[in-house]
């Protein structure tokens, strides 16, 4: 285990990093305009795309929540959480199609302003826009607080000042130096997160005694655990836990401001689907590593050989705490640290460019200057990082907050991807199956438990309501308008 007299100075360490690299761009030049700082003036090669997006799995959120499926749903979660990467290769796709209607988009709301010009839909849009970033920053600061819980030996207050320093890290970096500072750290980041997951992971199994000695103490508690979490095809986590992620992928990806960011600064629309592609490669692959830790610290649990954890977001870390050496437990800090910066980081600009340019600029300052965006995008950064903070500080399951996410953009993803190909999808039956999608998706997922069947449900009643709304009254959109918005 790691006092926190030793985890907070290595934290400070790796913090320098990040600052190091703030400088660095400061002194080449890369962030002299708001197009800079935003969108990275569309200049990202496919490189740093796929390892952006990349980065985007190794949050602290995606290491120890993959592992929590396993310890939750046993076996059939190994294989189920990096089904997340299906959502990768099909936004791929999409991200390539939006970013050839409108190569100098800042954020994908632009294309219903474009699109639609509906006021009432586009404050709708920005809301779940912003509760999406929200939810993604806050997976991301929770799993660094559960993160100093494990390794720290469960120290009062360690979640706490893990939640606390990632989130202030995250916000003095990104208002300097914007989109690309992040890019930069995240690219630089994860050529090394991605070697320390392997080693920590691997060191953690050697450590174990390897599958063998954790098949013999699973056949010691068989019994206690039940035949279902040895089971590939659980029922529970086909019903519940399988939906839930096809969902998040499927659902909550193509609404999300931080993927869209990344996308829309690629230098063409090739460069953004392909990043996306082989990033989905690398996705579904990463997760196994922390899935079988997860199924492996429920069978030591269950065999006394591990003390419970509070919530299952906790087992890896603890894992790594219990049985590996001081280095190794570093090399892990180092990988959700790195992870949570640019992920957090993204996350917060993600929301502070949505209010700047899809609410400030567009309802009520539509003459804004570049330097007033800026400037209101620097703002709205730093209070969405307070809020963020107020609304993790409370320990809560990392895993629960991945499986909400997906809901109340699920009924205008549908509307949002067809109006992309067909002219005559109208704006308000997007509208009214936005909302009262989400409210049957939300009394299904809250009230009956049922994670993944509300997804779905969610999903199809907006899509529904969208197509049959559509043909009542079709619009009329001409995709030729669209020439305006690709010249300069």
């Amino acid at each position: 285990m790691l006092p926190l007299e030793i985890l907070v100075p290595i934290t400070v360490v790796f913090i320098s990093i990040p600052v190091i690299v703030t400088q660095v761009i400061r002194r080449l030049g890369f962030v002299k305009t708001l197009e800079d700082f935003l969108v990275a003036k569309h200049l990202v090669p496919m490189s740093m795309v796929c390892a952006t997006v990349t980065s985007l799995y190794i949050w602290g959120s995606s290491v120890m929540g993959s592992a929590e499926g396993a310890y939750g749903f046993g076996i059939a979660g190994t294989w189920i959480y990096p089904m997340y990467a299906a959502g990768l290769w099909i936004f791929g796709l999409w991200a390539s199609k939006l970013r050839a209607l409108l190569p100098f988009a800042v954020t994908y709301i632009d294309w219903f302003k474009v699109r639609f010009k509906n006021a009432p839909l586009l404050v709708l849009v920005v809301l779940y826009a912003l509760l999406t970033s929200l939810f993604g920053a806050m997976c991301q600061t929770t799993a660094a607080g559960h993160m100093y819980t494990g390794l720290s030996g469960g120290i009062p207050y360690a979640y706490q000042i893990g939640v606390l320093l990632s989130s202030v890290l995250s916000l003095v970096y990104i208002v300097t130096v914007g989109l690309w500072g992040s890019l930069v750290a995240t690219w630089a980041f994860t050529n090394l997160a991605m070697l320390f997951h392997a080693i920590t992971a691997a060191y953690t199994w050697s450590a174990l005694g390897g599958p063998g000695a954790v098949i013999e103490t699973a056949a010691t508690v068989s019994d206690k655990l039940g035949p279902e979490f040895f089971n590939l095809l659980s029922p529970s986590a086909l019903i519940l836990y399988l939906p839930a992620v096809l969902a998040w992928a499927l659902f909550s990806l193509p609404m999300q401001q931080d993927y869209w960011q990344v996308a829309l600064a690629a230098d063409s629309s090739k460069s953004a689907g392909r990043g996306f592609l082989h990033a989905g490669i690398w996705w579904f692959f990463m997760p196994f590593l922390a899935t079988s830790l997860g199924f492996s610290y429920r069978i030591l649990e269950a065999a006394g050989k591990v003390p419970a954890v509070a919530v299952g977001t906790e087992a890896y870390p603890t894992l790594i705490g219990l049985f590996t050496p001081t280095w190794v437990q570093v090399l892990f800090l180092y990988v959700i640290l790195s992870a949570c910066v640019g992920t957090v980081g993204q996350a917060l600009l993600a929301m502070g460019t949505v209010i700047a340019n899809n609410l400030y600029k567009q309802f009520i300052n539509k003459n804004a200057t570049d330097k007033q965006i800026l400037r209101v995008t620097r703002i709205s950064v730093a209070v969405c990082a307070i809020v963020l903070i107020l609304s993790t500080i409370t320990p809560i399951s990392t895993l629960y907050l991945l499986l909400f996410m997906p809901l109340y953009m699920a009924p205008l993803v549908g509307g949002f991807l067809l109006s992309m190909w067909r002219g005559w999808v109208s704006s308000w039956p997007i509208f009214a199956g936005g909302i009262i999608g989400f409210a049957v998706g939300a009394y299904m997922f809250l009230v009956l438990g049922l994670w993944g069947p509300s997804m779905v449900v969610a999903f199809f009643i907006g899509l529904g309501i969208t197509v049959l709304g559509s043909l009542i009254k079709k619009e009329h959109f001409d995709f030729s308008v669209l020439e305006q918005y690709k010249r300069r």
